[in-house]
Formats: structure tokens, C-alpha cells, sequence
């Protein structure tokens, strides 16, 4: 009797041992080895994000994508660069949204800001990745900062950034020859109240044209300066003064010079500007205008009040991105010089792999109160050395593109 006993326990040991294998068995085949990701990024390199990142699936549509990251960029104050990244769950993730910040300084090469992202992206993805096989191979280290690296250093600069730049491009052959100079010094100071941007700018181009019996030279100039202040009121309101100056060959200023307040209403609150913007913008602008040559309208110098009113709208989303803006001037002492201006550009996923991409532009204009008087030269019209007249301006672009084929885009092959 006691044999069958131990008999009998050993068979239920034996038996509960097997279909406990077959369990493990079968979770780790229910199990995915990694995730699938589709990666849109404004503002970086895919191919290096994809080439560093080497423990999941690549997928050309989001459609077949188990969490669909949107990276998006902007600059911040101090001239760096801010990318958020969003991390939305799709297919078994359906309905989990995460959400990760990366800040880079503008003295960064491009190297370490790349490096850092990747570095970002990879943390925001191993909450996805404890559900996969890949999670027992990955290694996590921590490198410990040193005590006085955390605490924060006084800002000599009191946040200060200053930026000097010049180029130049020179080409010619034996008919021709082109000089272009161009320089700008830029100030810049950014807080959660106030913004400050000063920037002056000079361009110089000269075009000189050889034949067998005359040499000719053509020079435009160009100076400008502005000068803008911002104060942050609410999360949705702004308040700013702008100011500027402004010679010109081409636009026929000796001098301009100018100023205005301006108000400006978000309907979005301002951190949420990376992804989605509509804002109205009113300024009053006034300006003395001194001519180099009489204008079309008998005038040399005047003072000139102009409304200006703005609408801007951006939406950068999974589906998409899409953004315009529609701006509209006129002047107080006669109604009938004005201009407005529409601005669309659309990126739209229609439908698995196929995408549609607009852009254009119309400027309805009866505003030109600085074009000269009398009839353009033939060299003015032919090297736009002056600003011809005109009554409206538009141009337009529309692509689309269709992808079809294997679903994954992990390999990255640089060669030629």
C-alpha cells in the first residue's frame, strides 16, 4: 500500500513538474521578443537614432507600430535646443501616452546632442520593453555625478547669449564675377517673464559683368537692426515693444526707422507651443521713412502709421503637420494701402503609407509706398536691383509619396 503511495505522489510531482514547463513554455512563446517602433522625428537624424538603437523593431508606418514616438524641437533662450518626446501606445499599448524633455546647450557639437537624445529616447522606452523578451538582456548602469557638478553655478552672463557671424561667397567665370558679404551681431536674454532679443545685419552684393568693350558693376546694400522685448502676462497673453532701422539700395530707404507695442494671444498655453499653436498677434506700427529717390507717389521722407494683425496656426501631431498664417496691414491715413498675406503648408498621412505634402503662398499687395518713381532699367528688372512694382505675389508646391514594401527600417547602410 505504501509503495502505491509513493507511486501515486511521485506521478503528481512528475505530471504538475510537466505542465509547468509547458506553461513557461507557452508564456515565452506568448512573450514578444521586442516592440515595434515608429520613430517621427522633427528635427533629428532617424538614420542615427536607428543605427544606435539596436533592440527594437523599426516599422516604416505607424500603423504596424506598437508605441509611435513624435520627437519635436525648439530653441530655447539660452540657444540651445529643447526636444520633447511623446511616446504614444498603440495596438496591446493602446491608450498609455508618455511624455520625456531633453535639453541641449548651444555650445554642444552635434555629436553629443545626438548622443544625448538617443540616450533620452532609450530611457523612455524600457516601460514598453518589460513586457518583451529583449528586457532580460539589457544592462542598466548609473554613472554618479560628483557633488559640485550639482550644484548650480552663478551665471556670470546673467543669462546673456551673444553671437557674432560673417560669411562670404564669391564665384565668377570670365564673363562674370559675384561678391556677397554678409554679417550679423546678435544679443539675446531669455526668462519664464521676459525675453529680449537685439540683432543688427549687414549684407553687401556685387555683380560685375565683362565684355570685349565695357566692364560693368552692379552693388546692392543692405542694413537693418531690431531691437524686441517681450513680458510674459499670463500663460496665454504677451505684451512686447519692437523697434527698427533699415537702409536699403534695393527698397529704396536711405532710412527707416520704426516702433510699435504688440499684443499677443495664444489659445493654447505657451509650453504646449512645440506641438500646437493658434495665436493672434496686433501691433500699431510707426514709422519715418526717408528715400534715396522720389517715390511713385511724390514723396521723399514721411511719417506712416500702420495697423498690423497676424493669425498663426501649427499643429505638429502623429497624423501630421500642419501650420499657416494669415497677415494683414494697412495704413491709417488711407485704408486703401494695404497687403495681406496667406502662408499653408500641410505634411498629411493620408492613408498607410501614403502622404500628402502642400505648401503656397498669396499676398494680395497695395502697399508698396517706397517703389520709386518712373520706369525700372533693364539691368534693375533682370538683377532685381530694385523692387519692382507689382499688385500680387504667390507661389505653390504639392508632392505626394507612397511606400509599400517590407514593414521594418531597422538597417542603416551609409555606403555611397
Amino acid at each position: 500500500m505504501w509503495k502505491l503511495s509513493v507511486f501515486f505522489f511521485v506521478f503528481v510531482l512528475f505530471v504538475g513538474n510537466v505542465r509547468a514547463q509547458k506553461t513557461d513554455s507557452t508564456n515565452q512563446q506568448q512573450r514578444p521578443n521586442s516592440i515595434n517602433l515608429y520613430i517621427d522625428c522633427r528635427g533629428c537624424s532617424e538614420s542615427y537614432v536607428r543605427n544606435e538603437i539596436n533592440f527594437v523593431q523599426f516599422v516604416r508606418d505607424m500603423a504596424d507600430a506598437d508605441v509611435h514616438l513624435l520627437v519635436t524641437r525648439q530653441f530655447t533662450g539660452s540657444g540651445g535646443q529643447e526636444y520633447k518626446l511623446r511616446y504614444i501606445g498603440r495596438q496591446r499599448f493602446t491608450g498609455r501616452e508618455d511624455t520625456l524633455i531633453y535639453q541641449s546647450y548651444q555650445s554642444d557639437t552635434q555629436d553629443v546632442r545626438r548622443r544625448g537624445l538617443v540616450k533620452k529616447i532609450k530611457a523612455g522606452l524600457l516601460p514598453y520593453l518589460t513586457t518583451t523578451d529583449v528586457i532580460y538582456d539589457l544592462t542598466i548602469s548609473y554613472d554618479q555625478p560628483a557633488v559640485e557638478s550639482q550644484q548650480q553655478e552663478d551665471d556670470k552672463w546673467n543669462r546673456w547669449i551673444f553671437e557674432v557671424g560673417l560669411n562670404t561667397f564669391i564665384d565668377g567665370e570670365d564673363t562674370r564675377s559675384t561678391i556677397n558679404l554678409w554679417g550679423e551681431i546678435a544679443a539675446s536674454r531669455v526668462t519664464k517673464n521676459w525675453k529680449t532679443d537685439i540683432e543688427f545685419n549687414k549684407s553687401y552684393n556685387e555683380r560685375t559683368f565683362k565684355n570685349d568693350n565695357s566692364t560693368e558693376t552692379f552693388i546692392t546694400e543692405r542694413n537693418r537692426f531690431d531691437a524686441l522685448v517681450v513680458k510674459s502676462l499670463t500663460d496665454h497673453w504677451s505684451l512686447g515693444v519692437f523697434t527698427h532701422a533699415l537702409t536699403s539700395t534695393r527698397n529704396n530707404y536711405d532710412l527707416r526707422l520704426g516702433g510699435s507695442p504688440a499684443l499677443e494671444y495664444n489659445i493654447f498655453p505657451y509650453a504646449e507651443y512645440s506641438e500646437r499653436e493658434i495665436s493672434f498677434q496686433y501691433s500699431l506700427l510707426t514709422t519715418y521713412n526717408n528715400y534715396e529717390e522720389l517715390t511713385a507717389y511724390g514723396e521723399v521722407e514721411e511719417v506712416l502709421i500702420q495697423n498690423r494683425f497676424s493669425a498663426n496656426m501649427q499643429f505638429t501631431q502623429p497624423w501630421g503637420e500642419i501650420d499657416g498664417d494669415v497677415r494683414a496691414y494697412s495704413y491709417m491715413r488711407d485704408w486703401s494701402k494695404n497687403r495681406l498675406v496667406f502662408d499653408m503648408g500641410i505634411d498629411f498621412q493620408v492613408a498607410r503609407g501614403l502622404e500628402l505634402q502642400l505648401s503656397g503662398r498669396y499676398s494680395l499687395i497695395n502697399d508698396q509706398l517706397s517703389v520709386p518713381a518712373g520706369d525700372l532699367t533693364e539691368e534693375e528688372q533682370l538683377l532685381d536691383l530694385v523692387e519692382p512694382p507689382t499688385s500680387f505675389y504667390y507661389n505653390a508646391s504639392i508632392g505626394i509619396e507612397y511606400t509599400f514594401g517590407s514593414i521594418y527600417s531597422n538597417t542603416v547602410n551609409p555606403r555611397f
